[in-house]
Formats: C-alpha cells, sequence, structure tokens
C-alpha cells in the first residue's frame, strides 16, 4: 500500500434483487449522480461506455437512460438493448423506443415510476449514514479528487487523522450493509445519502 492509498478492503456491494438499469456514460460528474439517483430509487445502476466499438451489455437490462442526443443514437445503433426501454433525461427517444423525462429535479418521481414498471418495485434503501461536519468536510475533499496528504495539508490535520475519518465513515457504510471499496463509490453512497448535493457536483 502506497502513502497516499486507502485500503477500501470491503467487498464491492451486490445487487441480486433487480435486473440492471444501465446508465450511458457521458465521462462528467453527471455520471456518478445518475448512478446515484437510481441506486436512491432502490435500483441496480451500471455505468455503460457506449462509445467504444462493442460496448459491454450489462444481461437482463430492461432500462437504458441517456442525458445526450449523442449517446441516444449509440444506444440505438448498438443493438444490445433492443429489449430495453430507453430513459430520456432532457431527450426525446420517441415513443416506440421509450420515454423523455424533464432535466430536473422533478424528474425524480417520474423516473421511479418508469423503472419500477420497467425492472420491478426498487428495494427499500437503509437508513441514511451519519457524518459530522468534520467528516464530511475531510471525507469530500478526498473523494473529490485530493490526495491524502492534500486532504490534510488543506484541513491542518494529520494524514492519519484523514485516513481515522475515511475508515470511521466506510466502517458505517459496511455496518449499514453498504460497502464501498473505492472513491467513486464512495462519493455515490454520499451523493445518495443527501451528502453531496447532485447540482453542485454538475457545476464543478
Amino acid at each position: 500500500m502506497t502513502a497516499d492509498t486507502i485500503d477500501f478492503h470491503s467487498p464491492v456491494r451486490e445487487f441480486v434483487a433487480h435486473p440492471p438499469v444501465a446508465v450511458a456514460a457521458e465521462h462528467d460528474f453527471g455520471d456518478a449522480a445518475t448512478i446515484a439517483l437510481v441506486s436512491e430509487l432502490g435500483h441496480t445502476g451500471v455505468l455503460v461506455d457506449v462509445d467504444g466499438p462493442r460496448p459491454f451489455c450489462p444481461v437482463g437490462t430492461r432500462a437504458v437512460i441517456v442525458r445526450s442526443a449523442n449517446r441516444l443514437a449509440r444506444v440505438l445503433n448498438t443493438g444490445c438493448f433492443d429489449r430495453a426501454r430507453i430513459v430520456g433525461i432532457g431527450v426525446h427517444p420517441g415513443p416506440e423506443y421509450g420515454v423523455e423525462l424533464p432535466d430536473s429535479p422533478a424528474a425524480a418521481g417520474p423516473l421511479r415510476q418508469v423503472l419500477d414498471g420497467v425492472a420491478g418495485p426498487g428495494s427499500t434503501r437503509g437508513s441514511r449514514v451519519q457524518l459530522t461536519k468534520r467528516e464530511l468536510e475531510v471525507v469530500l475533499t478526498y473523494v473529490l479528487g485530493a490526495t491524502v496528504r492534500e486532504t490534510a495539508t488543506q484541513h491542518f490535520i494529520a494524514e492519519s487523522t484523514v485516513r481515522t475519518h475515511l475508515r470511521r465513515v466506510t466502517d458505517r457504510y459496511v455496518a449499514a450493509g453498504r460497502p464501498v471499496s473505492n472513491k467513486a463509490q464512495l462519493l455515490i453512497e454520499l451523493i445518495s445519502d443527501g451528502w453531496v448535493d447532485r447540482n453542485r457536483l454538475l457545476r464543478r
């Protein structure tokens, strides 16, 4: 383990109850926000890169979320999502392919209805994991891209203290049945619990 590596030893969370909901990657913060929203609604979100010649198509996918006309065209051309309903966020896939939802916070309710109708009712999520104000400040600095050393410097604390905060927070997610194994997963869980504003992330 290097000096700047956090040992996220917990296993990746596994979902088995519902077919996956594919999210066409835009390669921006919106990807994490969309996956977090899908998770918050009780479904399994899988990020899919449709830019390559042979995109990964999760088995059993019944819904694909797209956020741009470009990704919509790519999803339609892959041929591997023919049986899935397309959910366009601010994009119109056409009634023969799916449904368009507004690109606004008001879309969460209708999105839940669409996903529940296509993939079955979402599971009930556990309670929100609680963080202190200081834990949140330190953890957010780290998961949004800073190294352990940079996080320590920014908050005027020792690197060991940064690691302690990260360990306590990840242990709480493990105890809640929502283990994380890397920065991205921790960020998704923080967004899902409402500790990070999705709209602020998109403006970064």
